[in-house]
């Protein structure tokens, strides 16, 4: 995964300064009027302009007008950001249809998000008696692909991927990468490789146990 080495500027600057670097499309760096065009009918450039400005309104304690703004955001964009979370710059989404961004995340620079990825809170330890609440936190320059759900208080390094349709509620280090299919292939290894053991212990169960020599000869036997 090629990733950018510096953090980028805050807010619109850090998303300009992204959108017209070589990683700023799919074939690259924009033209001019290619990057105009993209920003006037795709929802990914309005959804962050409106959250930057609800953002803004939020920080200075203006939560109504800043929540307003977050509905009429959700309504034109399908994005649902709300102005309370904190995003650095260079924030790319490429489609915004079921994005949700819940009001305690913190997101880096140079993240990318795809379309249905939720980053929220997570009732983690409900059943077991030590509920833990809380909201991730997204490492810069990370991607987390369509579908994916990143719960709860854990944190997600830099340079990190998230696959398609994951579920993540445990801390990633940097670098790494978790998808479905490698978690699921790792516990199919462990599974087989307990199975078996189990076989193993099971024949070793089986086997008949051979009677112990008796030192002393039977009744009558001659010495």
């Amino acid at each position: 995964m090629t990733a950018q080495s510096d953090p980028l500027p805050g807010g619109l600057r850090g998303d300009a300064t992204r959108l017209f670097s070589a990683r700023g499309l799919h074939e690259g760096r924009p033209t001019l009027g290619r990057a105009f065009q993209r920003i006037l009918t795709r929802p990914g450039p309005m959804a962050l302009v409106m959250y930057r400005a609800s953002h803004g309104l939020w920080k200075r304690g203006m939560e109504t007008p800043a929540e307003v703004l977050w509905r009429i955001n959700y309504f034109l964009t399908g994005a649902d950001i709300h102005p309370g979370a904190e995003i650095g710059g260079g924030l790319r989404i490429t489609h915004t249809a079921g994005l949700v961004i819940g009001r305690g995340v913190r997101i880096g620079s140079n993240v990318t998000l795809l379309h249905g990825v939720t980053l929220g809170g997570s009732a983690r330890g409900w059943f077991d008696g030590k509920f833990e609440d809380g909201f991730p936190q997204i490492g810069d320059q990370t991607e987390i692909m369509a579908g994916a759900f990143v719960l709860g208080p854990i944190t997600v390094g830099r340079h990190c991927f998230i696959g398609a349709n994951a579920v993540l509620a445990r801390d990633l280090p940097d670098g790494e990468a978790y998808t479905p299919g490698r978690e699921l292939s790792a516990l199919r290894q462990r599974i087989e490789e307990l199975e078996r053991r189990l076989e193993a212990l099971e024949a070793r169960k089986a086997r008949p146990r051979s009677r112990p020599s008796s030192a002393r000869p039977p009744s009558g036997a001659p010495t």
